[in-house]
């Protein structure tokens, strides 16, 4: 039990600590921070496949770059003006980065979006085969 007294523990968390965790480091800042949306991963025989929970968003919103065996999943949404008297969701700006496991086919990536779900399809290939590093994925 903690007594008027004593010092508080320095090693246990802040209230600061808890609110960076909760709403990232920046949270004044415009920039994008850790993503908060939700991934799913799985794998098959013939691809790896990632959902992305993004409702709101449009595909023209979304960027999918693909940059020396890292796919890069973001969007940036402009700062809303509105003078709200309650906000419980946001459409905020976002970024999400994976490293692409050794057999992904770079050529041959499919990507689409569906009731606020993103579905990218990373074919796999022979692991012998030459690929390029770098490419921009159009989302159907």
């Amino acid at each position: 039990m903690l007594r008027r007294n004593q010092q508080w523990d320095h090693n246990l968390p802040t209230m600061n600590d808890y609110l960076k965790e909760f709403f990232g480091d920046n949270l004044i800042t415009d920039k994008p921070r850790y993503s908060n949306k939700k991934v799913n991963i799985t794998e098959n025989e013939k691809s790896y496949d990632i959902s992305f929970e993004i409702p709101g968003f449009s595909k023209e919103d979304v960027n999918i770059d693909l940059n020396d065996g890292i796919i890069t999943i973001s969007s940036h949404v402009e700062k809303s003006n509105e003078n709200y008297i309650s906000k419980e969701y946001t459409k905020d700006s976002f970024e999400r980065s994976f490293y692409l496991p050794e057999d992904v086919d770079l050529e041959n990536i499919d990507a689409s979006m569906e009731n606020g779900i993103l579905s990218i399809i990373l074919n796999k290939r022979n692991i012998d085969e030459d690929t390029t590093k770098s490419k921009k994925i159009d989302i159907k």
